[in-house]
């Protein structure tokens, strides 16, 4: 099956601030063309950059810190930033040839925060792969991304694709049970089965899945709630639920990642 033609694989050269950050871009091999460390920033974490960053031959300036300030762009950097080559994103039609799949499909988050925390829970449980439409929400793994997922996105492999239902569509050709996340949804998240391959959507904070996506899916359920009134869990923290749900039911089956 070949991948959506509009998949993009890099985007342009930004900037990571924040030594957890850093630190875990380099644990994870990404690829960084120049580090910017503050005169006088010490601690075990900035001795770890240093060393991770010696090790695998990225360039590292000693500057002033307002230079520091200037390229963090008013981001807490903590005494230090990267400069990161283009991001590489994984080919659609790579993680549909995985055997045993869980996929994770986003249909337009809006918040980076809320994308970035996604990614990492999704990382924690075992998921196989996270795919992002080209368009509406965030669109990428932008530095806040990288940030808030806690280097998730560089162990991870991310997707981007033109047509969000067409990629569901060719996910369910090749086998994949798709359920999208919706406070209608038909049935309860718990009676949803996800043995085999599986794929989770997760709808844009406050409008939810959008009609075609919901209809590309084959179960739609719901998150109850002991407070209706409450409204509805936060985009990332109903998924966290369901990505945890489908990690408990996978590895009692002996399936999972």
């Amino acid at each position: 099956m070949s991948p959506d033609p509009n998949t993009d694989s890099t985007v342009a050269e930004e900037t990571l601030a924040g030594r957890r950050a850093i630190l875990g871009a380099l644990e994870a091999g990404q690829p960084i063309r120049r580090l910017l460390l503050a005169r006088g920033a010490h601690g075990e974490a900035i001795d770890s950059i240093r060393e991770r960053a010696r090790a695998a031959g990225v360039p590292l300036d000693m500057v002033d810190r307002v230079v520091i300030d200037r390229a963090a762009q008013g981001v807490k950097h903590q005494g230090v930033v990267a400069m990161l080559a283009a991001r590489s994103y994984t080919e659609y039609g790579k993680l549909l040839q995985m055997e045993n799949r869980f996929l994770v499909y986003l249909d337009g988050i809006q918040d980076p925060h809320n994308l970035g925390a996604i990614i990492r829970s999704a990382h924690a449980v075992g998921a196989d792969g996270v795919v992002l439409p080209q368009r509406g929400g965030v669109s990428g793994v932008t530095a806040a991304v990288a940030r808030a997922s806690a280097g998730a996105v560089d162990r991870l492999p991310v997707s981007r694709v033109g047509n969000l239902r067409r990629a569901l569509d060719e996910a369910r050709e090749s086998g994949i049970w798709i359920t999208g996340l919706a406070a209608e949804g038909d049935r309860e998240v718990a009676d949803i089965d996800f043995h085999g391959n599986v794929g989770l959507v997760i709808g844009a904070e406050g409008s939810g899945l959008r009609r075609l996506v919901r209809e590309g899916c084959d179960f739609v359920a719901r998150l109850p709630m002991a407070r209706p009134e409450a409204g509805s869990f936060n985009a990332s923290v109903a998924a966290g639920i369901v990505l945890y749900e489908i990690f408990r039911q996978r590895q009692a089956r002996g399936d999972s990642t």
